[in-house]
């Protein structure tokens, strides 16, 4: 029989002895309980007795007993009464305390029961565990090897060994190096040969320094018949006004209360940033800015008349886009030019300052473009931030087509080209810039620009 048989059998002796006990005990405290039952029962009665034999105390220690007994009052009676009733209902409470107190007794010792089978069971169960652990070991079985002898003796005294084993390494040592201080004179290095470097021969470039155009005198015989032509335009409109019939006071404040109620006027504090400023009283129509750093030399600005009309007016092969001059008319009446974006960063339309315009009639520079877009470039973001929210990572570069009017709206936009994966986007840019007003200008044709947006998101 192994070990943990002999051990899980104890156990389970021991177990069935305190179970044995158990039962005892709980026997033992039934009977009990039945005691305590029936002498509850009489409880009520013994407690009556116990208040009429201490209220009959009272009563003769009152010197009124003689009102409860009547004629058969004698004191000797009367006290042999009292003191019996006394004895009775005393022998039934210390009867009632002796058996509660053996109660409690069986019930302290049934908890040492308790704890001692539980403390079995985990002893059987820990022995159980044990014994299937058991099953999976192994023993490793080897043969006892004799240490080898060790000198008792301290690290730093002296010992003949080490004496000879540092005197072989010395030797060793020197040796080494007198066998390479002969051997390493011998051998002698070639000469290294040397490389001729060339230089290569410097180039020069005369850079010939751009003389600044005079700038063009007013020319005020081509200025008033330009203003001429467009008095016939405003004319027509006052006339048509004289011919309406002229509203009576009332009417007009009616029909102004009913306009600011309904309509677009309703809605005039939202529309704030629509509001235009005179662009006359800021540009001009010679102003020349410059708000952006020297960059890389590229073309400069090439004007391609939009209408395929336009009569010829000579061939000039220097200059062939700049200056152009001649007697043709221009029958088209459409510009079409490039414009430079500051909006994000800069990408393939960068170039250095251009220059007001080209040819010599007025027209739109590049920089009251610039100022214009700079303006609205809030409100692009604004609508590109919106975007942003549903797609964190659109992005890309819009080329617009504009065709602005001399009166400064936009009366064409188009996407020319475009990488922004979002249609929504296109569409709401291009609603957006068909509201700016360029603002008027006179004797300007009607251009029509690329205008190139990057939109990146920040940081």
């Amino acid at each position: 029989m192994s070990n943990f048989l002999q051990q899980q059998q104890a156990v389970n002796e021991t177990l069935e002895a305190v179970r044995v006990r158990m039962q005892l005990l709980e026997g033992e405290r039934q009977q009990i309980e039945e005691k305590l039952s029936e002498l509850q029962v009489q409880g009520s009665k013994y407690q009556l007795l116990d208040e009429i034999s201490e209220r009959l105390g009272r009563l003769e220690a009152a010197g009124a007993g003689g009102m409860f007994w009547a004629d058969n009052f004698h004191e000797n009676a009367s006290a042999q009464v009292i003191q019996r009733i006394a004895e009775s209902t005393r022998g039934y409470n210390e009867s009632l305390d002796r058996l509660q107190q053996q109660r409690d007794d069986i019930l302290n010792r049934m908890v040492l029961c308790n704890e001692e089978i539980f403390a079995l069971d985990d002893r059987a169960d820990e022995l159980r565990r044990e014994e299937e652990e058991s099953k999976f070991e192994f023993e490793i079985t080897r043969e006892f090897e004799q240490p080898g002898f060790r000198p008792m003796v301290m690290p730093w005294h002296n010992q003949g060994e080490d004496e000879n084993r540092f005197r072989l390494c010395v030797f060793v040592s020197l040796f080494m190096a007198a066998l390479l201080g002969y051997l390493v004179p011998l051998y002698t290095l070639p000469e290294p040969e040397s490389q001729v470097v060339e230089i290569p021969e410097r180039l020069a470039k005369l850079v010939i320094e751009k003389k600044s155009k005079p700038k063009p005198p007013p020319e005020p015989e081509k200025a008033k018949p330009k203003k001429e032509e467009k008095k016939p335009e405003q004319r027509p409109e006052q006339k048509v006004a004289k011919q309406e019939p002229k509203p009576s006071k009332k009417e007009k404040k009616q029909a102004r209360k009913k306009a600011e109620r309904a309509g677009v006027l309703a809605f005039k504090d939202n529309f704030q940033d629509l509001i235009q400023d005179d662009l006359d009283n800021r540009l001009g129509q010679q102003t020349q800015l410059s708000t952006e750093g020297k960059k890389e030399n590229r073309s400069q600005r090439s004007l391609i008349n939009a209408a395929s009309t336009a009569g010829s007016g000579g061939i000039n092969t220097a200059d062939l886009s700049r200056n152009v001059g001649g007697s043709g008319s221009n029958l088209g009446g459409v510009a079409f030019t490039r414009v430079e974006s500051s909006i994000g960063t800069e990408g393939d339309f960068a170039g250095e300052d251009r220059p007001l315009s080209d040819g010599v009639g007025p027209s739109r520079t590049d920089e009251e473009i610039q100022i214009v877009f700079d303006r609205y470039k809030a409100t692009l973001y604004r609508i590109y931030n919106r975007e942003l929210r549903n797609n964190p990572a659109l992005q890309g570069k819009m080329v617009l087509k504009i065709t602005i009017e001399p009166d400064g709206s936009v009366s064409k936009v188009s996407t020319h080209s475009s990488d922004v994966d979002s249609s929504s986007l296109n569409a709401k840019i291009l609603a957006r810039v068909k509201r700016i007003n360029f603002g008027a200008k006179d004797g300007v044709p009607t251009i029509t620009i690329l205008y190139p947006i990057d939109f990146l998101p920040p940081g």
